[in-house]
């Protein structure tokens, strides 16, 4: 796909996705490619927050705002959207008129004179609370053009400078950006650092030989705090591995103990207390010295453990101007260059790096079986066809960053097309969609209204627990009755855009609290009854009672979370406390007797659930069987061999493993059997057993 193509499709997505939602081309412009930053790890999280006018005698304007609770730094968006087949260019002067309209509605809001002229109850207000309540705590301040133009060849860069003492920065995402990253790139922004820049030779280190191998090279660094934070505020939360900022956004950030030693009297001894940090790279440059190696530079660093390091170093030189000479960090540099490896390396390294602290599996969810079976499931089970369609189609579930877009990447014109009409952009859903969808209807839409981020965190760390206990449940009926789900989601999100009383904002909690309030009143209405899921994935739509029901529940939410007498002024915030959602409860709503039409007894649904996880249980079996006869007779023996010898196989274990010892004749272990070996298998694994 060449730059033209990959414009193309993204303005036609942009202008399908806009006639649905009725939010107009620029706002939906604007939202989809925030996702795509999301995509990228660019930003966390983000707020649209549309607002434009004059302040003096400037323009200002502001598409949307993201916060980072982790390098603390605030992003303002603005959008330059044209929407023509002719692409065009984005000049300098064009550039430069953007930021200014950014930095009046900034420097307005500082200067509190902005927050007098704009209504309150809309998100610019919100905003400007924001900015004034984070004032203290912001460490930079980044401004983003979004444009489907293509960057003018004579802009390089924009000249750093201070707002309120706070540094500022700028970015422009051009369309040829949005390609070279997530159109042809493997979805990330490289970072490219030169430690020549920072160090006259750059970073002393020693390779580990013993410790290198064909796949990754490891090396030993001491680097002193200076450098570390240096690097890490120019580059932020980008250098946090996604296992690491899923940890650190359900912790404390900052930890006291390091900050103490950092500030107090052992200051000199930081290295011998902390555990240091480590990292991964795709590149490494080494110069070899007669004396030492250093390392010169390297690409698309991650920090995989030590984050809480890294940011109370970065803290306590911002905050308390404390003086980080004298202290130094070691640093493990784990060189993985092969793309593909290290999706897969990475997290373990992440994850065996982080076992020595209170790291819960749900900090590693995005490797999790669920959402390996989840993405099988979504691949096999097609949807109804509906709207006079012959064909069925999938929901695409993508468990990994950019699989949609990859799975086509090597194929003719003619299959990409015949594969987006199996596999229809608008029924792709991530990670973070189930999360937002399912959290809803467990009536946690405060959890929601948190952020992706967060919200995906409180998610993740319900499912792992149940998986534990009961991991049938989730299997092909679940699929179907999330999907049905995501159908409902997707209608009020759509709907509520096209209300007359719709005032361009707070949508978001809108939706989530419009779901989550209807799950809320069935229950306590139908306390007998459920919602007929399956009837909504049958009809890939809602009813038409459901349909009319959430009209009526979106107005009363959003006049709810909006009312003048609500604890907290700042919508955003307030819809982010779990006392708006109880209070919400805590109110008289009858839902209309014609809604009876949409429900089933909770005993037939708790039928079909038993009957669900029945086949799960055989599906499970039948992989269990498969996986131990894919190892071959000869592993296993290898492996009784091996357990034997370290005296690690009970006898009963050691019975399991000699049944998968006869495969070569023709004596398969059982469904049941196979499961207990391949657990026995995982057991051994962890012991150090390598099968070799």
């Amino acid at each position: 796909m060449d730059l033209a193509d990959y414009r193309k499709d993204y303005l036609e997505y942009v202008k399908s996705s806009a006639a649905a939602d009725t939010d107009g081309t620029v706002a939906t412009f604007v939202k989809i490619s925030l996702e795509n930053l999301m995509d990228a790890e660019i930003i966390t999280d983000y707020e649209v927050c549309y607002s434009t006018g004059k302040h003096g005698r400037k323009s200002y304007r502001v598409d949307a705002y993201s916060f980072d609770d982790y390098d603390c730094s605030m992003s303002l968006f603005i959008a330059d959207y044209l929407g023509e087949n002719e692409l065009d260019r984005l000049t300098k002067t064009d550039a430069n008129v953007l930021f200014e309209k950014l930095h009046t509605f900034l420097n307005g809001s500082i200067n509190g004179k902005l927050k007098n002229e704009i209504e309150i109850s809309t998100p610019a207000y919100d905003l400007i609370e924001l900015l004034n309540h984070l004032l203290g705590t912001i460490r930079k301040f980044k401004f983003f053009i979004l444009t489907d133009k293509e960057l003018s060849e004579n802009i390089s860069t924009f000249p750093l400078r201070e707002i309120d003492n706070i540094p500022s920065e700028y970015h422009i995402w051009d369309i040829k950006r949005f390609y070279r990253v997530l159109g042809i790139g493997d979805g990330h922004e490289p970072i490219e650092i030169d430690f020549t820049d920072l160090m006259e030779n750059g970073i002393p280190c020693l390779e580990a030989n013993d410790a290198s191998t064909e796949m990754l090279k490891c090396f030993l660094c001491v680097l002193p705090g200076n450098i570390l934070v240096d690097v890490y505020d120019k580059y932020g939360s980008r250098l946090l591995e996604g296992n690491v900022r899923s940890f650190l956004s359900t912790k404390v950030a900052v930890n006291k103990n390091i900050r103490s030693t950092i500030l107090g009297e052992e200051k000199r001894i930081f290295f011998a207390y902390n555990n240091g940090i480590s990292a991964t790279a795709s590149r490494v440059v080494v110069e070899n010295t007669l004396n030492k190696k250093y390392i010169k530079a390297v690409s698309n660093l991650q920090i995989v453990n030590g984050g809480q390091t890294t940011a109370s170093l970065s803290n306590a030189r911002f905050r308390d101007k404390a003086d980080l000479s004298g202290i130094y960090v070691q640093m493990k540099l784990t060189e993985i260059s092969d793309h593909e490896l290290s999706q897969k390396i990475i997290p373990n390294i992440s994850k065996c790096s982080n076992s020595q602290n209170k790291v819960s599996d749900a900090d590693f969810f995005s490797n999790h079986e669920y959402n390996i079976r989840m993405q099988q499931i979504s691949r096999r089970v097609y949807a109804p066809a509906v709207n006079g369609a012959q064909y069925e189609t999938h929901w695409f579930f993508e468990r990994s960053r950019g699989q949609y877009e990859q799975e086509q990447a090597k194929m003719s014109k003619s299959e990409k097309a015949k594969y987006k009409l199996l596999n229809p952009k608008e029924q792709k859903l991530t990670k973070t969609d189930f999360a937002k969808i399912l959290n809803s209807w467990r009536e946690y839409p405060y959890f929601v209204s948190m952020g992706a981020q967060k919200n995906f965190a409180k998610y993740a760390e319900y499912i792992v627990k149940v998986w534990e206990k009961k991991e049938t449940e989730f299997n092909e009926l679940y699929f179907q009755q999330t999907i049905a789900l995501a159908i409902m989601f997707k209608y009020i999100d759509k709907m509520v855009s096209k209300q007359s009383w719709y005032e361009k904002g707070y949508k978001a909690n809108i939706v989530t609290y419009s779901m989550a309030y209807l799950h809320h009143l069935l229950e306590e209405q139908f306390p007998d009854k459920t919602l007929n899921l399956k009837m909504i994935w049958d009809k890939q739509r809602l009813t038409e009672e459901l349909e009319h029901e959430f009209v009526k529940i979106s107005k009363y939410v959003f006049e709810y979370i909006t009312d003048s007498s609500r604890a907290i002024t700042n919508v955003t915030e307030w819809c982010k406390k779990e006392q708006c959602w109880i209070t919400l409860c805590s109110r008289k709503y009858g839902l209309c007797s014609d809604i009876a039409k949409c429900m089933i007894d909770k005993a037939e649904e708790k039928y079909d659930l038993k009957e669900s996880k029945k086949y799960q249980r055989m599906d499970n079996g039948i992989k269990a069987q498969t996986e131990v006869v894919s190892y071959g007779q000869a592993y296993w023996e290898k492996l009784l061999y091996w357990g034997k010898s370290k005296n690690l196989l009970p006898d009963i274990d050691i019975s399991f493993i000699m049944s998968a010892t006869k495969i070569n004749y023709g004596r398969i272990p059982s469904e049941r059997q196979s499961q207990r070996i391949l657990n026995i298998r995982a057991k051994m694994i962890e012991e150090g057993f390598t099968g070799k």
